[in-house]
Formats: C-alpha cells, sequence, structure tokens
C-alpha cells in the first residue's frame, strides 16, 4: 500500500481535464466553423442582381432567390475537423460562382470567409471564451 496519498485522485482529476479540453477543442473548432459559415453567408447578402449597377466584384454577391446562401453547410467529418461547403444538391452552380467562369471573374466567398476570420482573429476570441468556461468550471 504505498504510493502519495491523493496521487489516483489527481491522476483521474487531470484525465478528467484531459477529456474536458479534447471536447474544448472540438468545440473551438466547430465554432471557428461557424464564424466561417456566417462570414460567408455575408458574402451572400447582395442586392437583387438587377440592382448590382453600383457595386463592384467581387462583393456583394447578388441575390435572386437565396439558393446559394441556403446551400451553405457545415459537416463534422472526425475528431477536430470540420468542413464549411456549399451543398451542389441544392446550389449546382455554386463553384461557378465560388471560383468563376470563362465570362464571370470568380467570387470566393468561402475562401475569403476564411481569410475573414483568420484576419480578425475572431478563433482567439472563441478559444478563450471556450478555454475560459472549462478552467472556470474546473477550479
Amino acid at each position: 500500500m504505498g504510493g502519495l496519498y491523493g496521487l489516483e485522485e489527481v491522476l483521474r482529476e487531470l484525465d478528467l481535464t484531459e477529456q474536458e479540453i479534447d471536447e474544448g477543442l472540438d468545440n473551438i473548432v466547430k465554432e471557428v466553423a461557424t464564424e466561417i459559415l456566417d462570414a460567408g453567408i455575408e458574402n451572400l447578402n447582395g442586392p437583387d442582381t438587377g440592382n448590382l449597377t453600383n457595386f463592384g466584384l467581387p462583393y456583394p454577391v447578388g441575390v435572386i432567390t437565396g439558393t446559394l446562401k441556403r446551400s451553405l453547410r457545415i459537416k463534422r467529418l472526425g475528431k477536430h475537423r470540420y468542413k464549411v461547403y456549399s451543398d451542389l444538391n441544392v446550389a449546382k452552380y455554386s463553384p461557378w460562382v465560388h471560383d468563376g467562369t470563362s465570362k464571370m471573374e470568380g467570387r470566393p466567398y468561402l475562401d475569403d470567409a476564411v481569410l475573414y476570420v483568420m484576419d480578425t482573429k475572431k478563433y482567439i476570441d472563441v478559444a478563450d471564451k471556450i478555454l475560459e468556461g472549462i478552467i472556470s468550471r474546473r477550479w
């Protein structure tokens, strides 16, 4: 019966903390993906395409029906991995808007959404909030 008093409890706490941090990391990635989704939707919030004469490309992407905005999705790919994408079953033309065609300049609404979230460092705020919540619950 040797060992340090309370070592098992400390190890249990460390395991729990590791699990909480793992869940926290997944929540951070999910929240950052949500920020990217929101920024992508914002890039698609232009006026009806008939009224775009005063707007320069690439943004805002004009809206007629809102189908392209409704096609944006988030999908969990695995542990700490999420994907933000446009569902081709909803808006099969989304790659042409995003990447352009021989007759139209691309408007990379998702690529620019990622850059916006990274440039504004929103991911740091998201991580701070989630990790602070984990730490405050533990101690």
